[in-house]
């Protein structure tokens, strides 16, 4: 199999990324030469994503291009679409599928393939997919995933029909994963998962815990990312996951997904939390932290909502002003429980999604403005920009990445902000 080249082709989340790259790994383990162009390849790999049906449309619209104009080549189909919506795959003929569970198996399937033989590997497993190969997209940014699935049940998600429940991974491989990657130069480590809140929760163990662990064994100078924190699960660990934060190895970067600023329609939601919960979590984070950067997802025109919950949405952003928000047209889902309510009509969707994002937008500008001619340390973790201790992005003019430089912002256009090395 050493004469084969392959190509993977990767949609979602930081976890389907590390999918990809551990995919990605394995094969050129066993000989297989990675391409960066589809025309080059052999054997096409699809990692799916299913987190909106915008996405997924996109996905199936492709995998019929690259069948029609790529005829003669083996097409893999990985990540949540096998695992979840196994069905829309079944009739594409000589397209062999594997779940997000089972990537180690990826040299069975791609060896199936081969000898022209269709292969399905659906089903949930327990696999650990820290410790193993990767070719990493960035030479800088380790991800390391920690845990797989979550605890919750919201009504309105697809992940959860591909993840599953809650899996943590072991503390020990963890550790190694960063200290080997940081041996082979890297210095950023993106902790990710579903819902990294609840790491540890099935092990007897904790996200502060872990951090705690990593930041005693691990030396020297890096930085870790934390991934998305499920407010659900936080007030359980807020106070010591703040206190281990204080390491300035930590970027005070906190992802957490409100989704609505109505009590109402997070009940609807299934989302385990009030917005006082949230507001409380918040307001630790920034007593402790004034800087920390606050990230948080937002779903508009969920089935039901009315004009004064959209309004509490509305009036919940300009209360928290978060650094950056994401806002998402609610997308149904097949199989969740959101799928059999009545939608609102799509204009009304559109419009309040328009109306969030302007705002969030305006939010996010004014947020960036307190950050002109700041001074500090940034590690450079792509070609052109780097990250500060609260995880900004600044666009410098660098021509080499992996280092730690000092430098001074001193413009900011929009969303943007550019430094220089002083």
């Amino acid at each position: 199999m050493n004469k084969i080249n392959f190509y993977v082709e990767t949609y979602g989340c930081s976890s389907n990324i590390s999918d990809s790259e551990i995919i990605s790994g394995i094969l050129t383990g066993a000989g297989l030469n990675m391409v960066e162009k589809p025309e080059s390849s052999d054997l096409i790999i699809i990692n799916t994503c299913i987190v909106k049906q915008p996405t997924e449309n996109k996905i199936l619209d492709r995998i019929k291009e690259i069948q029609e104009k790529f005829p003669g080549k083996k097409l893999i189909i990985s990540g949540c679409l096998p695992e979840a919506y196994p069905n829309l795959l079944n009739s594409a003929k000589g397209v062999s599928l594997i779940s997000t569970h089972r990537i180690t198996e990826i040299l069975k399937v791609v060896r199936k393939s081969f000898n022209n033989k269709q292969i399905n590997l659906i089903g949930k497993t327990k696999i650990e997919k820290v410790g193993l190969p990767k070719i990493r997209k960035n030479k800088t940014i380790n991800i390391v995933q920690i845990c797989s699935g979550c605890l919750g049940n919201c009504s309105y998600c697809g992940t959860k029909l591909a993840k599953g429940n809650l899996i943590s991974y072991s503390l020990e491989k963890i550790i190694k994963e960063i200290k080997d990657a940081k041996e082979q130069g890297c210095k950023e480590f993106w902790l990710t998962g579903q819902d990294i809140s609840c790491y540890g929760f099935d092990i007897n163990l904790s996200l502060p815990e872990l951090l705690k662990n990593i930041v005693e064994e691990v030396k020297g100078n890096y930085f870790i990312r934390l991934g998305m924190l499920n407010p659900s699960h936080l007030p359980k660990i807020i106070d010591e996951l703040i206190k281990i934060c204080e390491d300035e190895r930590i970027f005070k970067f906190f992802h957490i997904p409100i989704q609505s600023g109505s009590d109402k329609i997070l009940k609807d939601m299934n989302r385990q939390y009030t917005v006082d919960d949230f507001k409380n979590i918040v307001g630790k984070i920034r007593e402790k932290f004034p800087e920390a950067t606050i990230g948080t997802d937002l779903i508009v025109g969920y089935p039901e909502e009315t004009e004064k919950e959209f309004n509490e949405t509305l009036k919940l952003l300009k209360e928290i002003k978060p650094e950056w928000t994401n806002i998402s047209k609610f997308s149904s889902r097949k199989n969740t429980e959101a799928a059999d309510l009545k939608p609102l009509k799509s204009e009304t969707v559109k419009e309040r999604s328009l109306i969030a994002d302007k705002l969030a937008n305006e939010i996010s500008k004014e947020q960036s403005k307190k950050w002109m001619n700041w001074c500090g340390k940034l590690l450079v973790d792509n070609l052109g920009s780097g990250r500060n201790f609260a995880y900004r992005c600044i666009y410098l003019d660098s021509k080499e990445t992996g280092k730690f430089i000092e430098v001074k912002i001193n413009k900011i256009k929009g969303l943007k902000l550019f430094g220089e090395t002083i």
